[in-house]
């Protein structure tokens, strides 16, 4: 007890080494590491270094822990970005480093108002881990919508392996399993500062009861659920789904020379799975590399109209699309039947900034390599459930970067969709962290709406998702290859999640506002910088 009682963050060194110690449990905690058990107590020592900073009244200490934490923690996220703008939008190094740090500020954002609130608010509440639960939820929200939003690796995503945890999802989205992750790392800062100040020990008490049955009652409907869920699966008709993952690189995707390459290679990977009996075949985002209606392109068109008369069964894949007597070009999914060609498609709404279009050009006109080999896009505007003929599947589309974002997803199933398609293009990532956190977003999409998907990725990871979040059938990352497995249309009907959306996150929204108030209402006060 003695040796905790001298754990004191009483200088700017130890106060920085604890951030950068929570930083680290958190990239070990995501992909790829996957270290998930590190997320639940990655806040702890930061969270102790920023009370100890702000009791001892030094506004600036706070304000440099928390960034330092914040900024550490979004480059551990989005190193990535570094090599994809250097190898794809033609930066230098140092223009490389620039523009990996400003997103890694972007989201930094919202780690440091967080960071400020643990140092300013009152630890010896009761409701202290409560409020820290729900504020860092409602900054998840809001991490999603801002400036377009960017939602990538929350919280709730480190847990993505651990099934009976992520299944209260399908009521409270991601953000219900970033609640209770933030929940118990508040609570354990709560106890450590307890016994280290010998306070009272009725409100950490309290918080650590609150904690345990939120996680007890959490893992235990999520087993009952998951046992659910499965014997909803084996009573319902499975459908043969293969996925062709083609693996162009991205340098070298959209020449034109490569455009029959493409073509051949899609053809010899999908004759290779037919003897396998596949009942539906999908492709990733762009894997045509032209206009798939587009009267200019006849010769490859007819070729893909062809193979999919030679499968006999629906395919789907992704191309460019366009709008006869408009200059638009669109990132689409186009659905072909057997001797029928193309029944329906569906337009990319959500698209990626400065990858599919260029925000304020004359700003960042230096970012315009990465737009170049095509343009800038123009987002859809239906929404598009397809149904397969022959089967009992009605199939929603999502297009790459829209996986990341809950709502989006949700609209699919909403509308009739019994199972999704995450097709997707992250040969922009090469071999870094990137597909896999990405990835791992799309088993929460699963898990959210109760729906199984089909992931299609060009480079990889393709493979597939249960409706409870159980991944298989995966690929290997940059090999041309496929996967063939059965797929069970949900039968369960929308999930709490899908009929009614963020609701959990807006009730957080609400707890935010009143911990704010009560952390700014001058429970703590800081000198030096600010008045005593």
């Amino acid at each position: 007890m003695d040796s905790i009682r001298r754990l004191h963050a009483s200088s700017p060194i130890a106060g920085y080494g604890l951030a950068c110690c929570s930083a680290l449990f958190i990239f070990l905690s995501i992909p790829k590491v996957d270290w998930w058990l590190l997320a639940w107590i990655a806040f702890v020592p930061v969270m102790v270094a920023l009370h100890d900073a702000g009791r001892n009244g030094s506004l600036t200490r706070v304000a440099l822990i928390a960034l330092l934490f914040a900024f550490v923690s979004g480059v551990a996220k989005v190193y990535w970005i570094r090599e994809t703008v250097m190898n794809y939008g033609g930066l230098n190094l140092a223009l490389g480093l620039v523009s990996m740090a400003g997103v890694a500020l972007v989201v930094a954002v919202y780690a440091f108002m967080f960071g400020i609130y643990a140092a300013r608010t009152d630890w010896k509440s009761p409701l202290f881990p409560l409020f820290s639960a729900a504020l860092w939820t409602a900054l998840e929200y809001a991490q999603t919508y801002v400036f377009t939003g960017f939602p990538w690796e929350l919280l709730g995503y480190s847990q993505h392996k651990v099934l009976p945890i992520i299944q209260i999802a399908g009521f409270t989205g991601v953000y219900g399993v970033s609640f209770l992750v933030m929940l118990l790392n508040a609570t354990l800062a709560m106890v450590f500062i307890a016994l280290r100040d010998s306070t009272p020990w009725r409100a950490p008490v309290f918080a650590m009861f609150l904690a345990c049955i939120a996680l007890i009652g959490t893992t235990g409907y999520g087993w009952w659920s998951i046992s659910q869920a499965r014997g909803l699966e084996r009573q319902t008709p499975p459908v043969k789904v293969a996925v062709v993952q083609g693996s162009k690189e991205q340098g070298i995707k959209w020449s034109k020379e490569e455009v029959q390459r493409t073509v051949d290679v899609y053809r010899d990977l999908t004759r290779s799975i037919l003897p396998h009996d596949p009942e539906f075949i999908v492709f990733p985002e762009t894997a045509m590399t032209f206009w798939l209606e587009s009267p200019a392109y006849e010769e490859y068109n007819e070729q893909v109209h062809a193979l999919t008369d030679e499968a006999g069964v629906p395919l789907l894949t992704g191309a460019l699309g366009y709008r006869s007597g408009e200059n638009d070009i669109y990132n689409s999914a186009f659905l072909l039947l057997p001797q029928r060609g193309i029944v329906s498609s569906y337009s990319k709404m959500h698209l990626v900034p400065f990858g599919e279009y260029l925000p304020i050009p004359s700003l960042f006109s230096f970012l315009s390599g990465l737009t170049g080999a095509i343009g800038d896009l123009t987002p859809g505007d239906e929404l598009t459930v397809m149904p397969l003929t022959g089967q009992d599947m009605h199939v929603g589309t999502v297009i790459c970067y829209e996986s990341i974002f809950p709502d989006l997803v949700r609209r699919f199933p909403l509308n009739g969709a019994n199972v999704l398609v995450v097709m997707t293009n992250d040969a922009w990532f090469g071999t870094s962290s990137a597909p896999s956190q990405h990835f791992s977003m799309a088993v929460l999409r699963a898990v959210e709406n109760g729906t199984p998907i089909i992931r299609a990725a060009n480079t990889g990871i393709s493979g597939f998702i249960s409706a409870t979040g159980a991944v298989y059938g995966t690929t290997p990352m940059m090999v041309a290859t496929t996967t063939v497995a059965n797929v069970h249309p949900n039968r369960g009907g929308p999930t709490f999640y899908t009929r009614y959306g963020d609701v959990f996150a807006l009730f957080c929204c609400v707890l935010a506002v009143v911990a704010a108030a009560l952390a700014g209402s001058g429970a703590i006060r800081f000198r030096g910088n600010a008045s005593s």
